[in-house]
């Protein structure tokens, strides 16, 4: 039979006198150590949100007054975890004050909505941050940086004869080297920097707080990671009839620009990386005016 939603009837005292099957398996309790026995306010997360629903019974602002339609709060479960529900509720008899209630477990919903909002800003292959997500980074942290006066670094990483992967050893294979990069950059990075991949084989990474010369370390780490784990890497030339390496440009910015000039500048660091043969790591500083920004 179809397990109707949790129901939970209470008296004037606010003691549970009917908790229906679906409530216990909701709530993890019996309805033999609730009837009669608990309170209400103990489901509840505080005595606060239970009188918060109780006093909301008897105005409008949810249905009519005497009724709640569709109201969202939490509940307690017997071990402690919160669960989130759709309350419904209507006064049973006003003289004594008991009503009865209809929960509608939300947890699913809300773990929907977190895949979803997950899906929207990764990207499914590498499980990075996709370009969407990291011009809404790169935008607060521009703000940041122009206001903490503290540098902000971004390295442009590239493939290069990804193609060649694509087309010898097939998509597959070419998916397999996207996710290891995918990999490299969530295991080498700080937990504050920003790993994106921003489209096909190119990847960006913001380091928040971090000046060019740091930054140009933390490339280098990258670069030789995949150099030793990547089996088509000029490290393991002799055995593949591909050879793959990264091109990183590397840049910084005081917070004064606006995101695509600072991409830019990546870009166009990382493609004198690859014109000058790829494997390496190109340095270009900000340019206020005249002056050059960047230590060294």
């Amino acid at each position: 039979s179809l397990c109707p939603d949790p129901v939970i009837g209470v008296d004037g005292a606010g003691v549970v006198q009917l908790f229906n099957a679906a409530a216990e398996k909701l709530l993890g309790y019996s309805s033999g150590e609730v009837v009669g026995k608990l309170s209400i306010s103990k489901i509840y997360p505080d005595l606060e949100s239970a009188k918060k629903i109780k006093k909301l019974m008897y105005s409008d602002s949810y249905g009519s007054s005497g009724s709640i339609e569709g109201y969202e709060a939490q509940l307690v479960h017997k071990d402690g975890e919160h669960v989130p529900i759709r309350l419904s509720a209507a006064i049973v008899d006003e003289g004594e004050g008991s009503s009865i209630g209809f929960f509608h477990d939300l947890t699913e919903r809300q773990n929907l909505e977190k895949q979803l909002h997950k899906l929207s800003v990764t990207d499914e292959l590498t499980g990075l941050f996709n370009q969407r997500h990291f011009y809404k980074v790169m935008a607060l942290e521009l703000d940041r940086a122009k206001r903490y006066k503290h540098p902000l670094s971004l390295i442009c990483v590239d493939l290069d004869n990804f193609k060649k992967v694509n087309d010898s050893l097939g998509h597959l294979e070419g998916d397999r080297v996207l996710r290891m990069i995918g990999d490299i950059l969530t295991e080498t990075l700080r937990n504050c920097d920003v790993a994106v991949r921003y489209g096909g084989d190119e990847f960006m990474v913001l380091l928040p707080e971090t000046g060019i010369k740091s930054a140009a370390k933390t490339a280098e780490r990258i670069r030789s990671v995949f150099n030793t784990k990547c089996l088509y890497s000029a490290d393991h030339e002799a055995e593949t009839i591909v050879n793959v390496s990264m091109s990183l440009g590397v840049t910084e910015t005081n917070g004064s620009e606006n995101a695509d000039q600072i991409v830019q500048r990546a870009d166009l660091a990382m493609y004198e990386s690859k014109s000058s043969g790829g494997n390496n790591t190109v340095l270009i500083k900000q340019h206020i005016g005249n002056v050059v920004q960047g230590e060294g």
